[in-house]
């Protein structure tokens, strides 16, 4: 659509450009117009439209071109081009460069400045009064006369607001033009008519609001769709009439020529003129009421000029009148006034005087120490200052003080008034800051540690939902009661004495506006007293008997303070594990009870200012304060105060703890390589302490703190439980080395271990638990820890036969088990009891002990399997017995194994997946060590009997047959000593898994090697059957052989002499 409108563009500017040039002629004129088309051949119009720019261009210039001529088609003809039968190339094609470039000439506009002097109404108004004055008015408003018969015309603002102009309700013909519109006279005859064209005749697209004659489309129509450049058939075929109209119309085809259409220019003059009738009448319309509203104006205006005229004679008449009256009652006014003010400086002087002797008074009693009397005078020299009555004086007086806080000259006495309430603040607030470290001073003395550690122990149990059996015993007695259920806790009870203090040293900082610097004095005050509660519990530096060495530092000027940190340091690095707990015990509960203290001095203070309301502290507090509403509660409602002075306290509190915490980081950092070389025991009194602390601070402050000392106890808990683990594999090395794989006795004491280690899978033992009561001394294990003794002996057989090896009982199994055994179930139990304790490393102590499960194994499986006992422990070679005992000791694990596994299991939490995995592997590693022993024995009993076998040769079965061969009774000695000591130290089941295997290779092979020996006469099979009779009696009731010996038996009997006929 826009290349459209572009190309119509094209062609209208070349239509004008060739009729407006100065240059063109009277045939150009005629050749540019081109009769309308129908609107199915636009494209012929359109290339007929470039045709006639182009002629237009070369008539500008003086030239015609007739495109037609015959002698500048030549051979270039379409016709020739397109049937020369000797044309064997194509014609060239037209290029750009060919057609010359077409310059639109735009249309000017005017300016609608153009247009005042023709819209200039004086001289139009000035006709309209003469012709007022002649009665010549209803001649001028002839369109407003309704009488019947006439018709008045619409408007031309009419016809343009209602879009009538081509888009309202098509008119009927007849009403298209109206032949007269009468008038009537004032006398009531007829006037003469008027003959006025209606508007409607003018075409629609005059009236459009986008109508530009530069466009082609609207030019096309206001043209007729004429020809503006006339085309040059019609020069050749016909010539144009004396009217300068085409001999054929449009009807006919032709298009009429733009510049002789002498109709079409008649017809525009005539819609002009309509157009300028319509306007005239509209404006006779509107000239009546415009030119009277124009004479009401002036009326109006004469009369403000009048009224004017009359407001300045009234203002003469004030003024007059203001000279006479006013001036004088005013003077007598202005000189009772300065006999009021001359009254009122009379006693400002007295006011001033009386000020200073306050001032005086004030002075002297700060000096005699009376400071109460002292803060009463600066109350009553502010009250003077301000123009108040003082204290006590009645109420009748005091309209004759006024306010002298803007007179220069007393500043001096106002900077001496805020210098004397500072010195009192400062005295109140030594009082309130003493009063209350004293009181935490004291508490922190008086309360035993141990009433603190039960006190934690209660409340972490109590916030972990630990079950009832953990908290009470059987008896349903606390397992660590509290000092009494009946009282609350110590630092809760504060006396009467010091909330009457505390409310007096309050009221004085109020008046003396100096709770905020108090408050601030009171942080400090604490700050240091945290590090100094930390610092009176160190171990001195210097020993007793360094008198004189402390006397030569002094006279040297003391030691530096690097000197006292080192000192420090290898005194806290000497202390022992007792030493070091109670050190630890010192410090932890002293920073517990006092921040609890001083959260009893925050409900104390905010009991007190609750009810000393809001002029108890309002806007004496730092700014912070006031930011939260300190200084905007009402008397009666004191809820920002509180919360004001909560937020003080709450800020108090945590940069305590932060302060209490990093100290003891130093004290921790210092006994670090002392720490993680405790023992467990130790270990775990350490890590419950720093546990209870650390619940401690988050309950009290709601954050654990920032000081790194939890992150410096994470890295100690790592750091012992790699150290201990490694010194528990070296412990566990050692005792497998020189154990001597020998039966040892399981007291009750192993026993109890190995008891706690089964029932620790569905709940923690309280013995383990033992250790969190670290306000007791748990430290004496020999109740509950095992202990590996070998049994005395005095060296002779009948002796070590009095002694009774027990066994290990698991579930009603029992178990023989040597040195290293025992020992091994002694550190997993203890392993257990690292993971119950500390739950939170349970993955870490978990993976430790399968690593230590596994060290055993490989260890176990060299000392055995890879006779490596031989060498360690100086045994001569590896019996049936070590086997057994070995066998025994896996199997006591294997059969642990599942409840070692449920009780990580309950401890692991998310790592719960992982570490059953693991438990799983070492337990299949632990079995198939085993199989291998079983295999061992098995492999042991059938080499015998091969070497047997490779004897048979050797036999002479012709022998006497009164006594069985010396193999079968070797062997038969080899295997009844296999089931002894197998029965012995194994269980039915495992013996029936290897004697079984024994003896059906004993079937196999016996067979085997009797059915290839020739008996070559009755006496050699009465051999043989001597030899399977001897088997079938001294084995056939042991376990696994089954009817082993009856095979064997019949097979010998069915055996054929080979001699026999």
């Amino acid at each position: 659509m826009e290349s459209r409108t572009s190309m119509d563009t094209m062609e209208s500017g070349s239509a004008l450009s060739s009729i407006i040039s100065p240059g063109a002629s009277y045939v150009d004129l005629a050749s540019s117009y081109n009769p309308p088309a129908p609107r199915s051949t636009h494209q012929r119009r359109r290339r007929e439209s470039v045709a006639s720019s182009i002629l237009s261009l070369t008539s500008s210039m003086g030239t015609v071109v007739d495109w037609k001529s015959p002698k500048e088609y030549g051979t270039s003809a379409i016709s020739t081009l397109l049937e020369n039968p000797n044309s064997r190339s194509l014609p060239p094609r037209p290029t750009t460069r060919d057609i010359p470039a077409v310059t639109l000439s735009p249309i000017t506009k005017v300016k609608a400045v153009d247009f005042a002097p023709y819209l200039t109404i004086s001289a139009e108004y000035e006709k309209y009064l003469r012709a007022k004055d002649l009665g010549l008015e209803e001649h001028i408003r002839l369109s407003k006369v309704d009488s019947p018969g006439i018709t008045p015309t619409p408007s031309f603002a009419d016809l343009v607001d209602s879009k009538s102009l081509g888009h309202g309700r098509p008119t009927q013909r007849g009403d298209d033009v109206q032949s007269t519109t009468g008038s009537v006279s004032a006398n009531g005859k007829p006037a003469r008519s008027i003959a006025m064209t209606p508007l409607n005749t003018v075409p629609s697209v005059y009236f459009d609001d986008n109508f530009h004659l530069e466009n082609p489309r609207t030019f096309d129509v206001v043209s007729e769709r004429s020809e503006v450049i006339r085309s040059s058939g019609d020069d050749s075929g016909s010539s144009s009439t004396s009217s300068g109209v085409n001999s054929s119309g449009p009807v006919g085809g032709t298009r009429k020529a733009l510049a002789t259409n002498a109709i079409l220019q008649e017809k525009l003059s005539w819609y002009m003129d309509t157009v300028e009738v319509h306007l005239i009448s509209s404006i006779s319309h509107a000239s009546s009421s415009f030119f009277t509203a124009l004479g009401d104006l002036r009326e109006l205006h004469s009369e403000a000029v009048a009224s004017v005229e009359r407001i300045q004679s009234l203002r003469k008449e004030l003024t007059e009148l203001d000279k006479e009256q006013a001036i004088k009652g005013l003077e007598i006014v202005r000189l009772r006034k300065r006999r009021a003010n001359l009254s009122k400086l009379e006693g400002s002087v007295k006011q001033i005087e009386k000020l200073l002797e306050v001032v005086k008074t004030v002075g002297s009693n700060l000096e005699k120490g009376n400071i109460e009397a002292a803060l009463d005078d600066v109350d009553t020299a502010e009250n003077l200052l301000l123009g108040k009555p003082p204290i006590g004086e009645p109420a009748g007086e005091s309209s004759n003080y006024i306010d002298l806080g803007r007179v220069k000259a007393l500043d001096a006495v106002k900077t001496e008034i805020a210098h004397l309430r500072h010195r009192i603040g400062k005295v109140y607030e030594a009082r309130f800051v003493d009063t209350l470290l004293t009181d935490l001073r004291n508490h922190v003395e008086k309360a035993p540690p141990k009433e603190t550690l039960r006190r934690w122990c209660t409340s972490f149990h109590r916030e972990q939902g630990r079950p009832r059996s953990q908290i009470f015993n059987a008896n349903g007695v606390p397992l660590h009661p509290p000092r009494s259920s009946s009282l609350l806790p110590e630092y809760t009870m504060l006396s009467e004495s010091l909330r009457q203090a505390l409310l007096k040293h309050l009221d004085g900082l109020q008046r003396a506006r100096s709770i905020n610097s108090a408050i601030q004095a009171y942080r400090d005050a604490v700050l240091r007293e945290t590090k100094s509660l930390i610092r009176r519990n160190m171990p001195s530096s210097d020993d007793d008997a360094s008198v004189m060495s402390n006397m030569t530092l002094a006279s040297r000027g003391g030691r530096s303070a690097q000197e006292k940190s080192a000192k420090l340091a290898k005194a806290l690095r000497e202390l022992g594990p007792i030493e070091a707990e109670d050190l630890y015990f010192r410090c932890y509960c002293g920073t517990s009870e006092l921040v609890r203290r001083l959260g009893s001095q925050q409900k104390l203070l905010l009991d007190l200012t609750s009810d000393m309301g809001e002029m108890a502290v309002g806007g004496m507090l730092s700014p912070r304060l006031s930011q939260n509403g300190f200084g905007n509660a009402s008397p009666g409602k004191t809820g920002g105060l509180e919360d004001s002075i909560t937020t003080v306290f709450s800020d108090l509190i945590s940069p305590a703890l932060d302060i209490a915490q990093g100290t003891l980081l130093k004290i921790v950092r210092a006994r670090n390589d002392q720490t993680i070389k405790y023992g467990d025991v130790d270990f775990l009194r350490y890590f419950t302490l720093n546990k209870l602390f650390f619940a401690e601070c988050e309950a009290v402050s709601g954050r654990v703190g920032g000081s790194g000392l939890q992150t410096q106890i994470g890295s100690q808990i790592k750091d012992f439980l790699a150290n201990y683990h490694r010194d528990t594999t070296n412990t566990m090395a050692s005792t497998l080395e020189r154990d001597k794989w020998g039966a040892k006795d399981c007291d009750e004491k192993a026993q109890e271990g190995l008891n706690r280690i089964v029932d620790a899978a569905t709940g923690d033992p309280e013995v383990w638990l033992r250790h969190a009561k670290i306000f007791e001394d748990t430290r004496n294990t020999s109740i509950y820890e095992t202990k590996v003794e070998a049994p005395a002996t005095n060296g002779t057989a009948d002796a070590a036969k009095a002694v009774q090896v027990r066994n290990a009982m698991v579930e009603d199994q029992p178990f023989i088990l040597p040195e290293s055994s025992l020992k091994l179930l002694q550190e997993i139990e203890r392993y257990e009891r690292l993971v119950v304790m500390m739950p939170g490393m349970t993955s870490d102590i978990a993976t430790n002990m399968l690593d230590f499960l596994k060290l055993f194994n490989s260890r176990a499986c060299q000392l055995i399997l890879g006779a490596g006992a031989t060498k360690s422990a100086g045994l001569k070679n590896i019996t049936t017995k070590h086997l057994a005992l070995a066998s025994q000791g896996l199997s006591i694990i294997i059969s642990l194994m599942p409840y070692l596994r449920e009780c990580s299991r309950r401890h692991a939490g998310s790592f719960a997946a992982t570490i059953m995995a693991e438990f799983d592997k070492v337990k299949r590693a632990y079995q198939d060590h085993q199989e291998e022993i079983h295999n061992k024995l098995i492999s042991i009993m059938s080499d015998r009997l091969s070497a047997h076998i490779r004897n048979f040769p050797s036999i002479n079965w012709e022998s006497s047959p009164d006594r069985p061969n010396t193999y079968m009774e070797t062997l038969v000695k080899e295997t009844l000593t296999l089931n002894k000591v197998l029965s012995k130290h194994l269980p039915p089941s495992t013996l029936m898994c290897i004697m079984g295997p024994v003896f059906a290779n004993y079937k196999e092979k016996l067979m085997e090697v009797y059915s290839t020996v020739e008996l070559k006469s009755e006496g050699a099979k009465e051999k043989m059957l001597k030899d399977a009779e001897l088997f079938r009696e001294k084995l056939g009731k042991l376990e696994g052989c089954g009817g082993t010996g009856e095979v064997i038996l019949e097979m010998v009997k069915g055996k054929m002499v080979v001699g026999a006929s």
